[in-house]
């Protein structure tokens, strides 16, 4: 069983259920730090994503009348619609639009507006816990708001190029999102299937962030401390995003001991689970992550090498099969 600091009780639904109001204004905070930090450059200039202008980072997180906007999302989870058109293309209408309009900061402020409206709303309790679909599947609409908060971190890493400086409380909030939505998925997954619960840490230098889900119900906490006896990761904050959004190689920061893991077998059950996950943005990275490491590390148990001897050797595995 997981500790009592992060084990669910029937109807959590992760941070939303345990905080709305804090939730919601975490991920109004990221929005801000993302669009303050915005200077001046011109929206054709590269980011660190290989083929991708600032431009292309930037304009699928504004709301446009060619996406799908948070009022529109809202009308499905009122409607009971939780199927949705992929991501992909709404995504490919609105570059094709709209990735060098002069605009694009403005509809960034729109989707933040649109969210402190939400925020407002007499009936934002009720309306958090509605079924919608979803870049993660079906989960309760204030989840799938709250993840944008992600999608604003890894934009701010992105834009390095550009000189735009992402901050700890901007990678902080992307972070919990994150995993959060992990917990979410795992409970999509999982909901009415009997069996143990599944659970992942993360612990950075300014955050130590856990989820668990059982059955429907997932628990997600801001600790002080790694909780005992469940799978976690230890890295640096960006490096987690960087992994989980494809932008870093796992391989490497595994290698070079930038990133820890304890519970390889904790972490393999997360893993598989991810990737059977209906489209959770950087789970792909994450689960690729966890599962190279896992089965790497119980391979090398298996051929008898002592822990320190068992990284080494795993590290010139990964060179190789990177080169």
């Amino acid at each position: 069983m997981p500790p009592a600091e992060i084990a669910p009780v029937a109807g959590d639904r992760g941070r939303i259920s345990a905080d709305l109001e804090g939730t919601l204004q975490a991920t109004l905070d990221a929005w801000d730090d993302l669009i303050g930090s915005l200077g001046s450059f011109d929206l054709r200039d590269p980011s660190r994503k290989s083929g991708r202008s600032a431009g292309r980072i930037l304009v699928v997180l504004g709301s446009w009348p060619e996406g799908r906007p948070l009022p529109a999302i809202r009308a499905d989870a009122l409607a009971g619609i939780t199927t949705a058109e992929p991501l992909r293309d709404i995504e490919a209408r609105v570059i094709e639009a709209h990735e060098y309009d002069p605009g694009i900061i403005d509809a960034l402020r729109r989707a933040r507006e649109d969210i402190a409206e939400w925020a407002d709303s007499a009936d934002l309790h009720t309306e958090s816990l509605l079924p919608v679909g979803g870049a993660l599947g079906v989960v309760p609409l204030g989840t799938l708001v709250a993840a944008s908060a992600y999608q604003c971190a890894v934009a701010g890493l992105d834009l390095g190029p550009c000189g735009v400086q992402a901050t700890p409380t901007l990678l902080d909030a992307g972070l919990i999102a994150l995993i959060d939505a992990v917990g979410a998925v795992a409970a999509q997954q999982h909901a009415g299937t009997p069996g143990d619960p599944i659970a992942l840490a993360v612990r950075t230098p300014t955050i130590t962030v856990a989820t668990c889900s059982a059955g429907a119900a997932w628990r997600t906490e801001i600790l002080k401390d790694l909780p005992v006896g469940i799978p976690s990761l230890t890295a640096p904050t960006a490096d987690v995003l960087d992994i989980a959004s494809g932008r870093a190689s796992a391989f490497s920061a595994y290698a070079d001991g930038r990133i820890q893991a304890d519970d390889l077998g904790g972490l393999l059950r997360v893993a598989r689970m991810l990737a059977t996950a209906p489209g959770l943005p950087g789970t792909d990275g994450l689960g690729t992550a966890l599962a190279a490491y896992s089965t790497s590390v119980d391979a090398a148990r298996r051929a008898g090498h002592v822990a320190a001897s068992a990284a080494q050797g795993i590290g010139r595995a990964w060179k190789r099969w990177r080169g």
